[in-house]
């Protein structure tokens, strides 16, 4: 059981170090919890997702995290289209690298 986390560490770290999607997700813990909350969520303001990880992270590091997310296109930004106000969030574009990171981790915790 034990070599499992191993294994999880050694993914985490590895996918740090790279320059892709995957280093902007684990970048640090804050990054993590915000894109898996984001995909989970399908779209979300930035009211709901400020809210909803309260206490885990300031409004402006949540921002900040938001504007460089969208500037890499990882982070989609979206107005509503009956309340031009409201502002949504999506990581659609993260759909297949998440879905992979997902079931790879998935099949070492299924080990036995």
């Amino acid at each position: 059981m034990n070599k499992n986390f191993l294994k999880i560490a050694e993914n985490l770290i590895a996918h740090s170090k790279d320059k892709n999607a995957l280093a902007f997700i684990f970048k640090t813990k804050v990054h993590a919890i915000m894109v898996f909350y984001i995909y989970g969520s399908k779209k979300i303001t930035f009211e709901n997702l400020c809210s909803a990880i309260n206490g885990t992270a300031s409004r402006s590091t949540i921002q900040s995290i938001l504007i460089e997310g969208v500037k890499k296109n990882y982070i989609f930004k979206a107005t509503d289209e009956k309340d031009k106000r409201q502002k949504y969030y999506n990581c659609n574009n993260l759909h297949t690298i998440l879905e992979k990171w997902f079931l790879e981790n998935k099949a070492i915790f299924n080990l036995k």
